[in-house]
């Protein structure tokens, strides 16, 4: 999950290169092309922008899909997309809705952020520190044996991004995050992952993301610092299950 950790905006001392984080590369174009090899080297490709809506509708028209919700309409926000691309340790089979969908392998993901269970499909999740927030956490599926996907516009989301790669036609697995209720910083935010097999022990994980942030936080340096770091720890998080 590439959750933007809007407390540490407020923790982070100096705005700090993009290249300052090892192994953590920016790509030059949002949806940018997939390296395969550099990324089965151990490497993680992201970028990030930071738009307006009417922006967002006119620079990335496809991706406006991901708003399934509403949020992007909110008053006084800016939009922030993302893609992530990186290869983890485990075989497709870790990558079970069962499992992925389990409070034990949510709490492990969350890292340090205290995870409360809704229902089914929902959690609470508390973030600590100085400038701590709560925000809800909903979770969904789409395989060819299974798909909790709620409703037709989350169909439509997880369809175009599947059209974004070609290698994503592969996925085993799309998991479907929505992101809300938020106390501080944001609106509302989607995330939506295509689980791909490589090789035996090697899976390509691709996300696309979407908060709408509330514009006085949307410093962009502070949160493409804070994003790698995040997508550096679940990586980790996710080897270490």
């Amino acid at each position: 999950m590439n959750i933007i950790k809007f407390s540490l905006l407020f923790i982070v001392p100096l705005l700090i290169s993009a290249n300052s984080i090892s192994g953590v590369k920016e790509m030059n174009k949002l949806v940018f092309d997939l390296e395969t090899s550099r990324l089965i080297d151990g490497e993680i490709h992201f970028s990030m922008d930071i738009v307006s809506l009417k922006k967002l509708k006119k620079k990335y028209p496809k991706l406006m899909a991901l708003d399934t919700t509403g949020f992007s309409k909110t008053p006084q926000t800016k939009m922030i997309l993302t893609k992530t691309a990186y290869i983890v340790k485990k075989p497709a089979g870790f990558f079970d809705h069962e499992n992925i969908g389990s409070e034990e392998f949510t709490k492990h993901f969350m890292g340090d952020q205290k995870v409360k269970k809704l229902d089914k499909q929902s959690y609470k999740i508390s973030v600590p520190g100085a400038d701590s927030y709560e925000y809800q956490m909903k979770t969904f599926f789409d395989s060819d044996d299974i798909s909790t996907l709620p409703d037709s516009k989350v169909i439509r989301a997880v369809t175009a991004v599947k059209k974004l790669d070609v290698i994503s036609q592969s996925a085993t697995l799309i998991i479907f995050r929505e992101f809300s209720n938020f106390t501080k910083y944001s609106a509302g935010s989607i995330e939506v992952s295509s689980i791909i097999p490589l090789k035996e022990n090697k899976t390509l994980i691709i996300t696309y993301g979407l908060t709408a942030i509330k514009k006085y936080y949307a410093l962009k340096p502070l949160l493409k610092q804070t994003h790698m770091k995040d997508i550096q720890i679940q990586k980790n998080l996710i080897n270490q299950y």
